[in-house]
């Protein structure tokens, strides 16, 4: 087989997980040409890429989507903008997490549940009331932009907004209008205007006692606390990567279950099961199928020298399914599947200890991009509403 891959051309879009398994038996490691990026596809190599933070920076995520210059140091003087979440490596990554987590407690989640619930409520009614219905446009698409702008803290009647600004930029990032830039697609431009709105509802609330996202977050505790501008750069990027993966997610789910109606029967009858599928999905067919990282110094993986300033672009879903280490029925969607291990990017977390007598099957990794409170709920709300033939 003669690969030609490259991750942003749709070549291999309705079933990439063919070229996927290629790349993984011939070229673990492969240069794409059009976007002049090397494609990394084995789980032990992207693991090994996404641990070492010395060797391989974050700051890719914004050179490579926004087109950001390298940001190849933080000098910490008061008042210097750190860089976002995704975009940043220790020490700054750990500190910006520190504050972050403060807005994702189990009793933080635990408050947003019944508003995430109501919301998706409406959306299914919405789509009872009509003989047919568009899944995607009627719930994947418009279901996480609302939560995440509930959580945030933004009046109701600014929705329709952050639904267009999240529409706007998904397409200037990595969708159909990518190859305008992230300017000339209008993501600047809707992320300019929502960055404009954020602060000034973020200088409203750095003294509110509020317990929405924003409020949580710019509020000082413990010395710990986002500037209005980090603040901003967080809810961006909230929008974007929060309602893509989610939208992803649940659209992906929908999918692996239709193709499995054996498996569709057994979820519908037994509603508990809904949370090992969105495991499954996680694995099997990912909300998000790739990563980029750059490399700070010369580094041989997997016998290929990848120079310094490289971009390198880690292929989670193809990782998902080596066999190598998830058993030989990777490729098999399986909601019984025995995994003990959590997500990729959960495992690098200093948390996480690998549980005694993990075999390889429990290896396979997810990108779990998406708090999965969110994604079962929904998942859940909807399980009445199926879709129609056409």
């Amino acid at each position: 087989m003669n690969i030609n891959y490259d991750p942003f051309f749709a070549e291999h879009r309705a079933d990439p997980y063919t070229v996927y398994a290629e790349l993984r038996r011939s070229a673990p490691v492969y240069w794409a040409e059009r976007s002049q990026m090397w494609v990394i596809s084995r789980y032990d190599d992207v693991m090994s890429v996404l641990k070492d933070t010395a060797r391989f920076s974050s700051d890719a995520m914004a050179t490579v989507l926004i087109g950001m210059t390298p940001n190849r140091s933080y000098d910490g003087l008061p008042g210097a903008p750190r860089p976002s979440v995704v975009t940043s490596d220790p020490p700054v990554h750990t500190a910006l997490r520190s504050v972050v987590n403060r807005g994702f407690t189990p009793l933080q989640i635990s408050a947003w549940k019944p508003s995430v619930e109501r919301i998706v409520d409406d959306c299914v009614a919405t789509m009872r009331a009509h003989k047919r219905f568009d899944l995607v446009a009627d719930l994947t698409i418009p279901m996480p932009v609302i939560v995440i702008a509930n959580v945030l803290g933004v009046e109701p009647e600014r929705y329709a907004d952050f639904k267009k600004w999240a529409t706007i930029i998904t397409a200037g990032m990595n969708g159909s209008k990518r190859h305008l830039g992230f300017a000339g697609s209008g993501a600047a431009a809707a992320s300019a205007e929502m960055s404009k709105y954020l602060a000034e509802i973020i200088a409203r609330k750095a003294s509110d006692s509020g317990n929405d996202l924003i409020s949580v977050l710019v509020r000082a505790k413990d010395g710990c606390v986002l500037t209005a501008q980090e603040a901003i750069i967080f809810a961006n990027l909230l929008l974007f990567a929060g309602s893509e993966t989610t939208t992803n997610l649940i659209g992906n789910a929908i999918c692996a279950l239709l193709q499995h109606p054996e498996t569709l029967a057994r979820v519908q009858a037994n509603l508990r099961l809904i949370v090992s599928t969105i495991e499954e999905t996680l694995r099997w067919d990912p909300p998000v199928h790739y990563l980029f990282r750059r490399a700070t110094q010369d580094v041989s993986t997997a016998g290929t020298t990848i120079p310094e300033g490289a971009v390198v672009t880690l292929l989670l879903a193809s990782a998902n399914r080596d066999e190598t280490a998830c058993g030989d029925d990777a490729s098999v969607f399986d909601i019984d599947r025995k995994v003990t291990s959590p997500s990729v990017l959960a495992r690098l977390s200093p948390e996480w200890k690998r549980p005694p007598h993990s075999s390889a099957s429990s290896r396979c990794c997810h990108a779990r991009s998406v708090p999965r409170n969110r994604s079962t709920t929904s998942t859940r709300s909807n399980s009445g509403a199926r879709p129609r033939s056409p």
